[in-house]
């Protein structure tokens, strides 16, 4: 196998076993060619059988280039980090061990990255369609927080995230940005360090593509969509928030609570349009996600 493939796709797993060898079989089921790319597998230090699947997988399919390594310091940032560090190819795609690419996933990106009208573009992203396990979205779920399960559609035209950015289990990277402006941020939780990573880009002039064909399934677990789990993850965005921005300015930080406050203030107008639908649960999940990423950002305990 050749040791500098163009695209590294860099899985970070922990505890994950029912979902990840269905995340790597759609992987091995790529229309590419198999010297295009490599699969690197970190293990964050999982303690069920995500070692034995990680390796059998490497075993059964010798015809694939891939690696694997266990990275024990706990957290997210730290498995991205690590991936960044022994990735061979120029361009880097995380996608989450519950996530599944289509056929012509790493094709699409080949295709992009190469493809001169977009080399001014440092990173990408594509659409991601959330898979539930009763077969559709909870009734609770709208537009405006469509976030919480990672759900990203812009439409089907190639263009530029404009203040969006691309979800974690579906963005991919050229390799320079890295070397040049370092890795993900490890104080930070999952949206949080998305974020960060992004906004570090258009802090250093970058650009970032959105490719619709570009497209992974992510499940959503049953426990991602209980109450108390969405009151949790609403509070982390604004800690990772307050965190990101902690040597900003006052004034800075007093702007990003103004800008909480007035899109809570524009959910109870939503949330009475969704009263007068008839839809009571959309109408108190997008105020209470809004005022609980308000409380976030206040909190001084880390979740």
């Amino acid at each position: 196998m050749p040791q500098n493939p163009l695209i590294s796709i860099i899985i970070c797993t922990y505890n994950r076993m029912q979902y990840l060898p269905k995340c790597l079989e759609h992987l091995k089921n790529q229309t590419c060619k198999t010297e295009d790319y490599e699969v690197v597998l970190i293990n964050n230090n999982s303690t069920d059988k995500t070692e034995l699947i990680c390796k059998e997988y490497i075993q059964k399919n010798p015809e694939l280039n891939v690696s694997y390594f266990l990275e024990k310091n706990p957290g997210l940032s730290h498995a991205r980090n690590r991936g960044v560090k022994e990735a061979n190819g120029d361009v880097l795609c995380f996608i989450d061990d519950d996530g599944f690419a289509i056929p012509d996933y790493i094709k699409t990106i080949s295709k992009y990255a190469i493809d001169t009208n977009y080399s001014n573009y440092m990173a990408f992203g594509g659409k991601v369609t959330p898979c539930y396990n009763k077969g559709k979205a909870p009734i609770w779920i709208s537009k405006y927080i469509s976030g919480l399960v990672s759900e990203v559609d812009l439409g089907k035209k190639v263009k530029p995230f404009d203040k969006k950015y691309p979800a974690g289990c579906n963005m991919i990277f050229r390799k320079e940005f890295f070397e040049n402006h370092g890795g993900f941020n490890v104080d930070l939780h999952t949206r949080g360090d998305d974020k960060y990573i992004f906004q570090k880009l258009r802090d250093k002039k970058h650009k970032i593509l959105y490719i619709p064909e570009l497209e992974v399934s992510h499940f959503i677990d049953d426990y991602r969509l209980e109450k108390n789990f969405i009151i949790r993850l609403s509070k982390i965005i604004g800690q990772s928030e307050a965190i990101r921005l902690k040597n900003k300015s006052v004034i800075f930080k007093t702007m990003k609570l103004f800008e909480y406050l007035f899109k809570w203030k524009v959910s109870l107008l939503l949330a009475l349009i969704f009263l007068a639908k008839g839809q009571k649960e959309k109408s108190k999940y997008i105020v209470m996600v809004r005022w609980q990423v308000i409380i976030g950002y206040f909190m001084k305990e880390q979740l």
